[in-house]
Formats: structure tokens, C-alpha cells, sequence
């Protein structure tokens, strides 16, 4: 069973992502923000990383760089809702991510990807 972090400082959607995630047949870990999460991953070992981009004490971009930092071949999905992050959802993946989805995505959009990240396979 695929272990997968979730760094999402909105409590719903945090909470849509895992309830999503755990129906996919996933272990899942939450974090309210990147500090939380990086500080997760020096813990245990994740599978995947799902992160936001915009979150306080730690943003996604910062996040993406630490754990690219502790773990170099970490598979990273990064999520935004956009704003002037759209612009750098293009700059995610020249920092690692593996993949990126614009807020608001469907399940399938979410699972695609999840699914395709696991596989080893970018996008």
C-alpha cells in the first residue's frame, strides 16, 4: 500500500484529498503546511508527496526544494489554486514535481495522476 503525504493548509480540502486517496487503496499522512510536511518526510519515508503551493510558515515551492533536497527521487505532486501561482505551476517541474493540477480538479484528474506518478511516469 502506496504511502502518500498530503501538505494542504485548507482543512476541506486536506480532508477531500485524504478521504480520496484512502478510497484509491492508499495509507495516508496529513500536514497543515510545507514545515509540518518536510519535517514528516526527515521522518518516515512517503511514497508521494502531494503539496499546495500557497500555505504559511512554509510554501509549496519551499517545500518541493527541501524535500527534493532530503530525498532526490521523491515523487512530488504539486496543487494550486491558482492566482499568480499559475504561472509558476510550469516552474514546479523544473524543481521535481512530477506532476501539477490547477484548483478545482475532479477525482479522475486526481487519480490519473496518482496513479501515473506511482507508475514512475512525469506529466
Amino acid at each position: 500500500m502506496p504511502k502518500v503525504l498530503v501538505i494542504e493548509d485548507d482543512e476541506a480540502v486536506r480532508f477531500s484529498l485524504e478521504m480520496v486517496l484512502k478510497s484509491m487503496g492508499h495509507d495516508v499522512s496529513v500536514a497543515n503546511n510545507g514545515a509540518k510536511g518536510v519535517a514528516l518526510c526527515k521522518e518516515e519515508e512517503f511514497d508521494l508527496v502531494i503539496t499546495d503551493l500557497i500555505m504559511p510558515e512554509m510554501d509549496g515551492v519551499e517545500a518541493i526544494l527541501e524535500l527534493k533536497i532530503h530525498n532526490p527521487d521523491m515523487k512530488i505532486i504539486a496543487i494550486s489554486g491558482g492566482g499568480k501561482y499559475v504561472d509558476i505551476m510550469e516552474t514546479t517541474y523544473r524543481l521535481g514535481a512530477d506532476c501539477a493540477l490547477t484548483k478545482p480538479f475532479s477525482v479522475n484528474d486526481l487519480s490519473t495522476c496518482v496513479t501515473k506518478v506511482l507508475a514512475g511516469k512525469k506529466f
